[in-house]
């Protein structure tokens, strides 16, 4: 393949999946602890194979994925079921598929009492499901929980030795893969009951990417045509030599 349309061919696949992302992270701009990803794009060469070792070393783009799990604003509420970490850790739920994280504080209490997010897994407390019995609901700084002035249990907040590589379930809950969730130090972080944490994407800069995107897109396309006309002239012109 020509190397200036492999170039331009790979760059435009790239830049298509950055669209993307960045069509997802808007979807989810108004999302409490959603945390957005980023493509990165690196242009890397190609050099010859075994198989055909007088190839010409070939520019391309590749890209990869990473969540950015920079800190969202904490936007207060006032309802005592919304909560908020400030700092390193996630909320530690439990589903079917077992223990996954969420930085989505928009608590509830499901039928039988427990305290649920908002896909409906469990809360978990240093000593399991967080049951709360009726009763005025207070969350102190740490993480206490409180039910008519009395403490029923602590919110456990957790984390993973390398963040990077939680996968995600959904918007905004992950699984920890093989890692094993530790508990953070609780001086580390910060609870905030009344209060959600907005999510870390800016819409507007959002759409300022989208547009330069969708800009490098056509570019790319441009560019590739431009060199298929070249080589479809160029075996044309030898055809009459």
């Amino acid at each position: 393949m020509n190397a200036g349309l492999y170039s331009a061919v790979s760059g435009s696949i790239a830049a298509q999946t950055r669209l993307d992302v960045i069509a997802n992270n808007l979807a989810y701009s108004t999302t409490s602890g959603f945390k957005g990803e980023r493509f990165v794009q690196v242009a890397e060469r190609v050099s010859a194979t075994e198989t055909n070792p007088v190839a010409v070393p070939t520019p391309i783009t590749r890209g990869g994925l990473y969540t950015d799990f920079a800190q969202g604003k904490i936007l207060p509420t006032g309802s005592p079921l919304d909560v908020a970490i400030s700092g390193d850790g996630f909320f530690v739920v439990l589903g079917e598929s077992g223990e996954r994280l969420t930085r989505r504080g928009g608590l509830a209490i499901d039928g039988e009492g427990f305290l649920v997010s908002q896909e409906g897994l469990r809360v978990q407390g240093e000593s399991g499901d967080l049951e709360l019995p009726p009763g005025d609901l207070s969350i102190a700084a740490n993480g206490s929980v409180s039910v008519n002035g009395v403490e029923v249990d602590t919110l456990r907040i957790g984390t993973v030795p390398n963040p990077a590589r939680l996968g995600r379930d959904s918007g905004t809950l992950f699984n920890p893969g093989n890692q094993q969730i530790t508990d953070v130090d609780p001086a580390l972080v910060q609870i905030t009951q009344g209060a959600i944490e907005g999510s870390n994407v800016s819409p507007v800069k959002a759409l300022a990417e989208m547009i330069e995107t969708v800009r490098g897109f056509e570019a790319y396309m441009r560019a590739a045509e431009r060199l298929d006309e070249m080589t479809a002239r160029a075996v044309t012109d030898v055809g009459r030599v």
